[in-house]
């Protein structure tokens, strides 16, 4: 076995050593040419072979250094990911909190107005009152007779009518900017609580009293003292109530 490759590698260098007639397409014959040395084929073999191993090793190096910087790259990506939401999360809070501090002091407006409305009414319920029971008196003969002393004596004041008149153009007035601040609430999703007449939930509502009373079922509210409001599906304020209890006889 050795023998022939020993006669096939000889017949290789004599091939090589011999001198061919070029083809055609190539032209001309060189004027000279070097000496083939199989020596030197073998050496220059071993050192390309060696360039190519050491161009591998330089290749994965360099390739394990992409691969770190990739994973560096990936790291920094999420950290700055995770920044942004974190940012965005304490802006949004921020921004809630400064929104729920002007909604909370827009209440305080709102349950000024509540109170003002309240004081028309009752001051155009005294004015009915009055009114009729002037009228009453006036009809009397007594009435008649006292009206008709005192109109000489003192001067007529402002009737009962220009009265009325004046208390409910100031409840009207009062009333519509209530019910514009109260638009203006629930256009940023600000509802009143519901909760007279209503079973007491302690999630929206903070009993400040209850009271006897046989007319309604115990913890139903009773009595509404502060309106609580929802802001969406948070409680923006609770709502104060008085709630029923049973009545111990």
């Amino acid at each position: 076995m050795i023998n022939d490759k020993e006669a096939l590698f000889s017949k290789f260098l004599d091939y090589l050593q011999s001198e061919q007639a070029p083809p055609e397409y190539l032209g001309e014959p060189p004027k000279s040419s070097d000496s083939f040395d199989p020596y030197q084929m073998v050496a220059e073999w071993i050192a390309l072979r060696h360039e190519m191993k050491q161009q591998g090793k330089l290749m994965r190096s360099t390739q394990d250094v992409l691969q770190q910087a990739l994973e560096v790259t990936r790291t920094d990506k999420e950290q700055l990911q995770t920044r942004l939401e974190d940012s965005k999360k304490e802006a949004l809070s921020q921004f809630e909190q400064q929104q729920e501090k002007l909604l909370q002091e827009l209440l305080g407006i709102q349950d000024a107005l509540d109170r003002a409305c309240a004081y028309w009414q009752e001051e155009l319920k005294a004015l009915e009152v009055s009114s009729a029971l002037k009228s009453k008196e006036q009809k009397s003969f007594w009435g008649k007779l006292r009206h008709l002393f005192t109109a000489k004596v003192v001067p007529a004041p402002e009737t009962s009518a220009s009265l009325r008149d004046i208390s409910l153009s100031n409840q009207q007035g009062v009333e519509l900017i209530r019910r514009s601040l109260l638009e203006v609430l629930r256009q940023r999703r600000v509802v009143p609580i519901e909760a007279h007449s209503q079973p007491f939930n302690p999630q929206i509502m903070y009993a400040v009293g209850r009271q006897e009373s046989v007319d309604v079922a115990e913890n139903t509210v009773i009595q509404e003292v502060v309106r609580g409001y929802l802001w969406g599906d948070r409680v923006l304020r609770e709502a104060q109530v008085i709630v029923a209890a049973r009545n111990k006889e």
